[in-house]
């Protein structure tokens, strides 16, 4: 459940060049380095630094690991920090440090920079904190990846070497919790706000669950609250809304139905085509330049489908391939599915990700589940399957059921989701805010799980500097979002 950047979700893997973060190693657990860095172009001054932890935080011996992080510090000390995780699970913090520092990415933490210090911590697993990543998606080869989300093959090789140099069983979110209480400690700060987005929610009210000494804020965007949303298992019916809402949103729009009159129907049987399995369709090598023909599984197609879907911005795309593909051309389609599979890529520690998710997720999803939530949906059980095949060949350890148990937390907690989110539906953050009695949640008609409204950004800063939801004027940003333009070709896409 990554969160992407409004047009940034392709753009951002240039951003690993322009941070400059310390090579610093830690020789036990325990041990924090600090050193002055910058990052951005032109250099924004910060401190980066590493705190050892065992990897095994249980035994407390054997493998450390660093965990990195790049501190922006405030212009007024205070003493106060903002904690930020972009998601994944397996993205990387210090990643966006560049774009928060220049003001481009999460505009309210560029203006919370007078008083709050804004902390970037690599999750174990990500970034530069004993990343577990492999190339699943190498593009000269793009057959395998538009046969499987995880091409099995890729998977195998890929858990072999990353066994070899990490218990992959102990990169879950509990632990991840417990080593960013550490660096919090090593620090120095009390307490600290914490400001999360996608799955960087379910980890920040985990973290509130297992350290409420520490938490002075919850701000938490594209909501996934731990026992209400089950990773990936409401993906279907979120991703059906949101194409329902794409071609509802262009039947009342008098360019995009004079263009795309039969959206809707078209979308239906372009769906029905996989019924009798993938499709051989025809796509441009990224790598060759080169047009080959390459089978698509449905998985594949929805699954690339729904995270197009992410943001307002890219959605607007979504009308076009589909009548493309519907005629027969497939071009639009494969730059569709290899913008979405390298760019999340090149993101998400796709090991951690599996590590996480293997663990505290697919374990509790039963039939049932799968039956009640792909019912009536184009992506049917296609996503839950092919993770559920995944995690069988990454074979983790089960965390315990008390992980699925509901948070509680006395804390404010301020919710932000958008209308149209097919990853983190908004019903799950207004089930989980009755167990939040200072809690607030906001629905925004016409964003997606990429919020970028500015009245969102302006709240959140509010709420920030008060830490209090009680005086959010939420009602005046609920419909105060409007979609982009629908597109009548490809141009733009992905900037």
């Amino acid at each position: 459940m990554m969160r992407q950047g409004r047009g940034l979700s392709i753009a951002l893997v240039t951003v690993v060049g322009l941070i400059s973060l310390c090579s610093v190693r830690a020789a036990h657990a325990a041990t924090i380095h600090t050193s002055k860095c910058v990052v951005g172009q032109p250099g924004t001054p910060a401190v980066c630094g590493s705190l050892a932890v065992f990897e095994n935080r249980t035994t407390k011996s054997g493998r450390t690991i660093d965990i990195h992080f790049v501190i922006l510090k405030a212009s007024k000390p205070s003493g106060k920090a903002i904690f930020w995780n972009p998601g994944g699970p397996g993205a990387s913090a210090t990643l966006f440090a560049p774009l928060i520092a220049g003001g481009k990415f999460e505009s309210y933490l560029a203006r919370l920079r007078d008083h709050f210090d804004i902390v970037l911590v690599d999750n174990r697993g990500t970034g530069e904190s004993h990343r577990l990543q492999c190339d699943l998606f190498a593009p000269s080869d793009p057959a395998p990846y538009y046969l499987q989300i995880w091409p099995d093959a890729a998977l195998r090789a890929c858990r072999t070497t990353l066994a070899k140099n990490a218990d992959l069983s102990q990169y879950t979110t509990d632990i991840a919790a417990d080593d960013l209480d550490d660096v919090r400690a090593a620090l120095g700060y009390s307490k600290i706000a914490l400001s999360g987005a996608s799955y960087g929610t379910e980890f920040f009210l985990d973290y509130a669950r297992r350290h409420p000494a520490h938490v002075e804020s919850i701000l938490l965007q594209g909501v996934a609250p731990p026992h209400f949303l089950i990773i990936p298992l409401e993906d279907a019916s979120g991703a059906q809304t949101a194409m329902t809402n794409v071609i509802a949103g262009c039947a009342g729009d008098t360019d995009c139905k004079s263009h795309f009159p039969h959206l809707e129907v078209h979308f239906q049987a372009l769906v029905s085509r996989f019924d009798g399995g993938s499709l051989d369709v025809r796509i441009e090598n990224t790598a060759t330049h080169k047009m080959e023909t390459v089978a698509l599984s449905k998985e594949v197609f929805a699954d690339r489908l729904r995270q197009t879907l992410y943001s307002e911005y890219s959605a607007a795309y979504v009308p076009y391939i589909v009548e493309r593909a519907y005629a027969g051309d497939y071009t639009p389609l494969g730059t569709m599915i290899e913008a979405a599979t390298q760019g999340l890529g090149s993101l998400v520690a796709q090991g951690e990700n599996l590590s996480t998710t293997c663990a505290e997720d697919i374990p509790f999803i039963t039939e049932s589940d799968i039956a009640r939530t792909s019912a009536g949906s184009f992506e049917g059980d296609a996503r839950v399957r092919a993770q559920q095949r995944a995690c069988a060949i990454w074979n983790v350890t089960q965390v315990s059921s008390d992980f699925q148990e509901p948070v509680r937390t006395d804390a404010p907690v301020f919710m932000i989701d958008g209308a149209d989110d097919p990853t983190t539906p908004p019903e799950y953050a207004l089930a989980a805010v009755r167990y939040f009695p200072n809690g607030k949640a906001l629905v925004i008609a016409n964003e997606s799980h990429d919020i970028g409204a500015p009245c969102a950004m302006t709240l959140s800063e509010q709420f920030i500097r008060e830490a209090s939801v009680k005086h959010l004027d939420t009602a005046s940003c609920a419909g105060a979002s409007h979609r982009p333009a629908f597109a009548t070709s490809m141009a733009g896409f992905g900037d």
